[in-house]
């Protein structure tokens, strides 16, 4: 019989706090490997503009637009480049590497995930298709994640709807996936200092003809979830461990400007971190 899943549904916290969160989560299974996956479903407020693990963050932005909008910088745990989150539902999946139903490589987990999202968001009306391989349409000059189509990420109408960016320790891995419910084109490009074709992707609004609420979107992709996997999610929190944690990371890490510009932990946040979290 398949092992229940911990659910994790929140509301919207600062990009920090969610970053500090996943990874949190994903040293606790890599420390301590466990039989069933977590998933956690997110939003983001206020909003943020999210940078891959080893993304440059100079030209990745413009300072004054992002400050003008209100909207933090954070580098997050997981590769990929940048995503602007504002209207939309984050996931996010821990498991354990090398164990049901994560025994394969990274491309059969990517493959995996968003079979499981792709069944969610197809229960809402959504055209959704995972693309098999990458896929670029024209010349791309900005770095940002949702003009291009990576392996096993979702499009719809053949535009891109959901990114999604993996990291990996030694028995564990953290995969982030972005659904945007709403998302301009215009907006988007002042935010990153260029202009954006918004023909490239599409928003959850656009690609079910609808709004779709929060609630309704958390639902689908947790029946989607169980269906693709066959198993229980059962509604749960934060182990007290891993609450903690998050707390540490949030203050020492994800709140530093040496992790948030330079991905690196500086001299003083290395002070303040645990021995084992200092060269990461």
């Amino acid at each position: 019989m398949t092992a229940p899943w911990r659910l994790i549904v929140e509301a919207c916290e600062d990009g920090a706090s969610n970053m500090a969160v996943d990874e949190a989560i994903l040293e606790d299974y890599d420390r301590d490997p466990r039989p069933a996956p977590t998933l956690r479903l997110y939003g983001w407020r206020p909003a943020a503009l999210s940078l891959g693990r080893s993304q440059r963050a100079a030209g990745s932005h413009d300072p004054a637009a992002l400050a003008r909008a209100g909207a933090d910088l954070v580098r997050r745990p997981t590769g990929g480049s940048t995503v602007f989150h504002e209207f939309e539902r984050t996931y996010a999946v821990i498991g354990t590497l090398g164990e049901p139903p994560f025994s394969g490589g990274v491309v059969d987990t990517y493959q995996r995930i968003a079979g499981a999202v792709g069944s969610g968001l197809r229960r809402l009306g959504v055209p959704a298709v995972a693309s098999g391989r990458a896929r670029r349409v024209g010349r791309d000059a900005t770095g940002a994640c949702f003009t291009r189509t990576g392996t096993w990420e979702i499009e719809a109408e053949g535009r891109k709807l959901v990114g999604a960016a993996q990291a990996r320790r030694r028995r564990a891995f953290l995969q982030h996936g972005s659904i945007p419910t709403r998302m301009d084109a215009r907006r988007l490009g002042e935010i990153i200092g260029t202009v954006v074709d918004g023909a490239r992707f599409i928003d959850l609004t656009d690609a079910a003809g609808r709004e779709v609420g929060d609630d309704e979107l958390d639902h689908a992709l947790i029946a989607g979830f169980e269906d693709l996997f066959g198993a229980r999610l059962i509604a749960n929190a934060l182990l007290e461990r891993e609450a903690l944690r998050a707390a540490e990371l949030r203050c020492w890490k994800y709140d530093s400007m040496a992790w948030t510009f330079d991905g690196t932990i500086g001299e003083r946040e290395a002070r303040w971190g645990p021995v084992a979290s200092r060269s990461r």
